[in-house]
């Protein structure tokens, strides 16, 4: 196979890059308005972390698939001529953005409904599964984050040679699934209209790449059975 020039690799990235993180602004800004009114004009309490709570979300979402994706590039043939291999220091920056953008989107949103209902809203931080739905998915999506938490130590061991943390850190699909399905059934601009097109190809691209990871994987052990009988 011909290897792709750097330059067309080089400008795929950047067109990933830029789906990441412009289409979720661009519908934030769509569905929320001028943010600077929320600053000048009066308010509702707990609006204003309310809707950077969703913007953060949105931005996490969509952070997470990329650097899920670019991590999956060395490995997975459908990528591997077209997205240049992620360094280990850029993977790591990225999943700590990650993790601060969903860090944060809990934190506003904790602010927002401490602020509406005047009290401190503990119960968001722990899951409740009969609630109804709304407290179902809210609870999946606390499930994701300290799922989420679990495999950044474990990279951190994993970075520190201690291979045996490998598997544990291969939890982030699991952390990606439960994430999308919160954001897709309860988040106020993803589970509806353009941004909810936008969650599914991110979600179906990774999902392709994913199984052709797996299928590299399997031929190869195929292959090196062969080999071994030979």
């Amino acid at each position: 196979m011909t290897p792709t020039p750097r330059w067309q690799q080089t400008i795929t990235t950047t067109a990933l890059c830029s789906l990441a993180f412009a289409a979720p602004l661009a519908i934030w800004y769509l569905a929320t308005g001028n943010p600077i009114q929320y600053f000048t004009q009066e308010v509702p309490p707990g609006q204003l972390p309310y809707i950077f709570s969703k913007l953060a979300g949105l931005l996490a979402f969509s952070c997470f698939w990329l650097q899920c994706l670019l991590a999956l590039a060395r490995r997975a043939p459908v990528l591997q001529n077209n997205i240049p291999p992620l360094s280990t220091r850029a993977h790591i920056r990225l999943g700590l953005t990650t993790v601060g953008l969903i860090t944060a989107h809990l934190g506003l949103f904790f602010a927002a409904v401490t602020l509406r209902t005047g009290k401190p809203a503990w119960g968001l931080l722990l899951p409740h599964f009969n609630g109804g739905f709304y407290q179902l998915h809210v609870g999946l999506g606390l499930i994701g984050l300290w799922l989420l938490l679990l495999a950044v130590f474990a990279g951190w061991q994993v970075h520190r040679g201690k291979q045996a943390w490998k598997k544990v850190h291969m939890a982030w699909f699991a952390v990606f699934a439960l994430v999308f399905w919160h954001a897709f059934t309860i988040g106020s601009e993803s589970r509806y209209g353009i941004m909810r097109y936008v969650f599914l190809l991110m979600s179906t691209s990774l999902a392709a790449v994913v199984l052709s990871r797996l299928g590299f994987a399997w031929q190869r052990k195929k292959e090196a059975v062969l080999a071994s009988q030979s």
